[in-house]
Formats: C-alpha cells, structure tokens, sequence
C-alpha cells in the first residue's frame, strides 16, 4: 500500500491579511492576489492526484480549495475541523492595538490565553488533530488536499511533528503556501514545504 499522504494549503490573501488584521473565524473572502496565488499553487501541484479534498468551511479556504486542486467548489468537502482558531471579540483589531494581552500568541504561545469567547491553542490542537486522525483512518494509502488557515495549520504541524510550544510558529506558511505530509509510523512527519513564506511572526503582526 502507498502511504497517506496529506497535503495542507494556507488559505490566499485577503484583503484583511494586507491590513494585519485578526480574521479567525469571521468569513473574509479571497482578494484577486489571493485568487492568483491559489491558481499558482494548482501549477505547483499539477502532477498530484486527489482522492480527497477537504477545506475549513470559511469562504478563503473553500474558494482556495477548489482553485488549488482545480476541481468545482461543490466537489470540495467542508470540514469544520480546519476552521480557523476563533479570537472572539479581538476579530478584526490589529494584533498591535490588542498590546499586552494578545502579544503571547506570536511571542511564547504557551502563556497565550484567549479573550471571552476565543478559543485557546490546546484547543484548537486538539479538533486539528482529530482531523489528522480522521485522514490516516478513512484515506489510508490517499493522497487527500486540505485547505485551511495560519495558526490552523501551525497547530496540526506542532503536534503531527512534535514541535514543543516555543515552535509553534517555527516553519512559515505564507498565504497559499503547501506543507506536505507523509505517513509513518503512524504519525503524519513532514516531507516538503513550498510557495509563500510569512517571514517573521513577531516582525509582521506586532511591531
């Protein structure tokens, strides 16, 4: 049998991204450079096939999803899952404007703590992971697509590899950026990365 191998797709930019804001879980759509960037990221996977694709259910992704594996939206199943960590009332503010309170989420995640109605790391690990699980169980020997998003992605990355906290934002995933991952052992390690980088976390968002 072939092993599972999964391939993981950050969502294209959106006209938030451009701006540094907080999206999570707010329903932001692509832009045209984001639209790009996923027809660039179908080129870079033209010679891989599907058994499966998958995609937070979050418009970005879903749209991302479709362009990057070239298949029509409603062939595209939405997985909630994949769905972006939720920040609660801190959506739309720019991480800079937040100071103290959100500067743990880039700087050392492991003190980070949601506001009210947010959603912590542990968490959003922990329903990530079960999508990981879900893949190696029900597409065992496929190669299945996900869409999804930045820390969505850091999170899975983290525990597939693990990556202890301070890591968690240590391999960079730019918008339509692809991380592939490959089966062993019973556990998802990493083969290639390629696209976009983010550049620095801390450089970007709270500076």
């Amino acid at each position: 049998m072939q092993p599972t191998r999964l391939y993981l797709i950050r969502h294209g930019q959106t006209d938030w991204n451009l701006a540094s804001r907080l999206q999570g879980q707010t329903d932001i759509p692509l832009n045209e450079t984001g639209r790009q960037q996923a027809q660039e990221a179908r080129q870079r996977l033209s010679g891989v096939t599907f058994q499966a694709v998958y995609s937070s259910p979050l418009c970005r992704a879903m749209e991302t999803a479709a362009l990057a594996s070239g298949l029509p939206l409603e062939q595209v199943q939405p997985d909630p899952r994949l769905i972006e960590i939720a920040f609660g009332p801190w959506e739309g503010c720019a991480p800079k404007e937040l100071g103290d309170a959100f500067a743990p989420f880039f700087a050392d995640p492991a003190r980070y703590q949601p506001a009210p109605g947010g959603e912590s790391l542990q968490a959003l690990t922990q329903r990530v992971s079960a999508f990981a699980d879900y893949v190696r169980t029900a597409h065992a020997g496929q190669t299945v697509l996900a869409a999804s998003h930045g820390a969505a992605l850091h999170a899975l990355l983290t525990h597939e590899l693990g990556l202890p906290m301070q890591d968690f934002w240590s391999l960079s995933l730019g918008n339509c950026a692809v991380a592939v991952l490959e089966e062993e052992n019973g556990r998802f390690v990493l083969k290639e990365m390629n696209g976009p980088t983010s550049g620095n976390y801390l450089e970007k968002y709270l500076k």
